[in-house]
């Protein structure tokens, strides 16, 4: 814990903050902000919401879409998932991608089943890590488009 200013003009305050060494280097009041996911500040963080997806997507269609896709082995955790996956399948046809391998079920990436090698921990196609089956982690996984704390 550090006494920062989490915003311009403001009082300091004990907060928890890395990149220490770069901070006294360049000390500003800009320096010592608090760090905020680029989304928090671009407003993208409503999207995210299932909330924002429940005038779009029913609970019902969801969970219909969602039984159906993972019999193809597909894991789909979220209405805003699911919308992507639709245009993903609309616009690039699913399965009939030229650079990548579709594996049968139950191997390749544990979120879409698509070869992934052995060493890889992220899948680039369907964003799953960890993307290896089986593989635990030390923090969040995400896979079907949701977030899970370990």
């Amino acid at each position: 814990m550090r006494p920062i200013r989490l915003f311009y003009g403001g009082e300091y305050k004990d907060h928890e903050t890395g990149k220490v060494i770069l901070r006294l280097a360049y000390e500003t009041v800009s320096s010592w902000r608090r760090k905020d996911p680029i989304e928090v500040g671009s407003g993208a963080t409503i999207i995210g919401k299932d909330e924002f997806w429940s005038e779009r997507i029913s609970d019902e269609e969801l969970a219909t879409e969602s039984a159906a896709l993972a019999k193809r082995g597909y894991i789909i955790n979220s209405k805003e998932y699911l919308v992507n996956h639709r245009i993903w399948e609309r616009i690039f046809g699913g399965v009939k991608l030229t650079d990548k391998k579709r594996l049968p079920l139950g191997e390749g990436c544990a979120g879409c089943c698509f070869d992934i090698g052995t060493e890889k921990m992220f899948c680039d196609l369907c964003g799953a890590y960890p993307a290896q089956r089986g593989v635990k982690v030390d923090g969040p996984s995400y896979i079907g488009g949701t977030k899970t704390e370990k």
